[in-house]
């Protein structure tokens, strides 16, 4: 350390000292840190053993980011004079700077112990405990803070802070109002304000909130990114949200999750104006490393694995630092216990796939647990999955820190994720590996990046040999497809075409994909298909009747010389009546780069035929998967051009057309693709080898044989 054993010969006289104490004070008050701490230096030269320079020094190391020489120095301090609640608060800041979240905690408990009425100490122990997930401490902390200065905005937010993952959602927005109203102008404090309000289910105060703090804070990107979130997910109004994410990008440019979102709802709204310049910028920024852009995103534009890791890999940087458990043993043989975590079980495409899996486990050989983040929305689904798990453990609303730590105190060998990069995942929990075998399986078709998981479920037709080192994952390579299907979902009966908006004798091209996936490379294949098939329609999905994408799709169709009254829409209803309509379709036209993946095993349970071309990635050879596993291979073209002319000579071969439905009606429901058990035994037989893995001190891709 920097003045340690100074000789006799460079002390200055104390008068001296004091003179050049009171000039850097000021000068680092001014921010003249570089300044100020030459003169810290000249003290300490004089009299290493001066408190305060080295207290001080060290917060000008902290501020050039030198941080285990602001930790030394301030520590040095304390060891002098240990009753500084400054140097402890300091000290914390730099320890939580530098990750060591343990060490930051104790010293902000110490500076609280000794300097307790000081809020800025006690806001900073606040902060420290709301990050650990002490909650109940950090309120009380924010308690004393605001019943020593009831004026003190800070010491209010950060009590809603502490409120909110208790679930004292209106006691944590009274303290956010109260924040708010003290400190208009703080915009952190409005953002999470409005956050409570929608929390509680009040989205148009919520969207009141915004728009007030933006008048005060015109250029604030997060506040316009809130409103922005807000009116696409809350509101539905997406031309709205995609006018709020444009501006977020004019203040900000750099902006991935706007960027993001901008492209992702473009593609929801079928508006492909400026798709190009979005991809470029968007593939540019992952290229670049820029944070927040979104892999899920990226998935629907043309990419290659390599760059979908990289993308999933900047996602997931932020996590890098997060603690993680100790290893310990797991269980091989015996009763295994099998962890699944998502937010889908209820009434979602994901529970529709895998309700008959959980179901179908050998109970000799695994206990079975559900760890649900999402909402219980009283439907048969969710009161279905609720039997089929020995335990139903229902972590909704609960803070990344509370779900790992639920997750490891139940001792559960295998962490099965089957959300992934989607909306509602949890990556944070999988960051604090609170089972030793991390699974990614089901919920989003490519790698996580980084370390998340251990392993991804795959099959040879979505991860083939060729692709294995683009996955940072190991692959577990199941025999036919990766894909579980639930043999019990219904199918109720189909009303008239007439009701469907069908015209009574054409033919009946159908993708029931979401509107995202369609881009317009497929839909001039569309568009070329129906312009060679007089007599047909094209029968696509819309959320709603005044959905925006219908009039998009429907002036793309004029554009390329096709009557817009031959796209028909359907809308959203249950899945039995969902089902139905693949009765009156005669055959499915896939999506690329992102494929149909459970809407392409819904009509091959329906009984609808599917092309499909794949190409590089996991989600563009998902329907190749399905096809192959279901005994359709022939169906699985090569190119646009062969996906094109199979549809058209489908369509004029009713025969050939006839003999698919009626494989798909007999055969095919008893294929692999459909078999629950078959699926379900071979992912037991993966974990069992995950778990061997372990023991053995190995991670490495295999097969599972059939």
């Amino acid at each position: 350390m920097v003045g340690v054993g100074a000789s006799p010969g460079n002390r200055l006289p104390v008068s001296e000292v004091d003179e050049i104490w009171a000039r850097a004070a000021k000068l680092h008050q001014d921010g003249r840190i570089d300044v100020a701490f030459e003169d810290y230096e000249a003290i300490l030269r004089a009299q290493p053993q001066h408190a305060a320079a080295l207290h001080y020094s060290g917060v000008v190391l902290y501020q050039r980011g030198s941080l285990p020489a602001a930790a030394e120095r301030i520590r040095a301090s304390l060891a002098i004079d240990p009753g500084n609640p400054d140097a402890w608060s300091n000290l914390g800041l730099v320890l939580k700077t530098a990750g060591n979240h343990e060490a930051a905690l104790n010293a902000f408990r110490e500076a609280a112990g000794r300097g307790p009425d000081v809020v800025e100490i006690l806001f900073n122990l606040i902060a420290a405990q709301v990050e650990a997930g002490l909650f109940a401490d950090a309120e009380a902390t924010a308690r004393r803070l605001v019943a020593r200065d009831a004026t003190h905005a800070a010491g209010w937010f950060s009590l809603s802070l502490a409120l909110q993952p208790q679930g004292r959602m209106l006691e944590a927005l009274e303290a956010a109002t109260r924040a708010a109203g003290l400190a208009p102008d703080q915009e952190a404090y409005a953002g999470v304000k409005a956050q409570l309000e929608n929390g509680i289910g009040a989205p148009e105060r919520a969207r009141q909130t915004l728009e007030k703090a933006l008048a005060r804070n015109p250029m604030s990107a997060a506040l316009r990114f809130e409103l922005a979130s807000l009116l696409e997910n809350k509101l539905a109004l997406l031309p709205d949200a995609a006018v709020a994410y444009e501006q977020v990008l004019q203040i900000d440019p750099n902006h991935g999750a706007a960027l993001s979102q901008l492209s992702f709802l473009r593609g929801r709204l079928a508006d492909w104006h400026d798709r190009r310049s979005l991809y470029e910028r968007f593939r540019s920024g992952v290229l670049a490393a820029t944070p927040m852009l979104s892999p899920f995103a990226f998935l629907s534009l043309p990419s290659t694995r390599a760059e979908q890791r990289l993308c999933a890999q900047n996602w997931i940087a932020p996590l890098a630092g997060v603690r993680v458990m100790r290893r310990r043993r797991v269980r091989s043989a015996g009763c295994m216990r099998i962890g699944y975590l998502s937010a889908d079980f209820h009434a979602h495409a994901t529970a529709f796939l895998a309700a008959g899996l959980f179901e179908q486990h050998d109970r000799a050989r695994f206990e079975v647990i559900a760890y649900s983040l999402g909402p219980d929305d009283r439907s048969p689904m969710r009161a279905r999955l609720t039997r089929a798990f020995d335990r139903f453990v229902d972590l909704r609303g609960r803070d990344p820190v509370a779900i790992a730590t639920a997750i490891r105190g139940d001792l559960v060998d295998i962490l099965v994720d089957l959300k992934g990069h989607t909306q509602d995942a949890m990556p944070m929990v999988l960051a604090q590996r609170p089972a030793p075998i991390q699974v990614h399986y089901l919920g989003y078709p490519g790698t996580l990046g980084g370390s998340l998981v251990d392993y991804l479920i795959g099959d040879p037709w979505v991860t083939p040999e060729a692709h294995l080192a683009d996955y940072a994952e190991a692959v577990a390579v199941l025999p036919d497809s990766y894909q579980v299907n639930d043999r019990e979902r219904p199918i109720a009966a189909a009303p008239p075409r007439d009701a469907l908006g069908l015209p009574e004798r054409a033919f009946v091209f159908v993708s029931f994909n979401q509107t995202y996936k369609i881009n317009p490379g497929v839909f001039d294949a569309w568009m070329s298909i129906l312009a060679a098939v007089p007599d047909s329609v094209l029968w696509l999905l819309a959320k709603a009747d005044d959905d925006p994408a219908m009039a998009n799709l429907r002036w793309e169709a004029e554009a390329r010389g096709v009557a817009s009254d031959r796209l028909v829409f359907a809308r959203h209803r249950p899945n039995p009546e969902y089902l139905a309509l693949y009765r009156h379709a005669d055959l499915f036209l896939d999506t690329w780069p992102y494929n149909a993946h459970t809407t392409a095993s819904d009509a091959l349970w329906a009984g609808c035929p599917l092309l499909t071309a794949p190409g590089a990635t996991y989600a563009s050879r998902v329907a190749a998967s399905l096809l192959h596993a279901v005994g359709l291979p022939e169906l699985v073209m090569e190119s646009t051009r062969a996906y094109v002319d199979a549809a058209v000579a489908l369509a004029r071969d009713r025969a050939e057309l006839a003999r698919l439905k009626a494989y798909l009606a007999g055969p095919g429901l008893d294929s692999p693709l459909f078999d629950t058990r078959r699926t379900t035994r071979a992912l037991e037989a993966a974990y069992i080898t995950m778990a061997q893995q372990y023991q053995s001190g190995v991670r490495q891709t295999f097969r599972v044989e059939a």
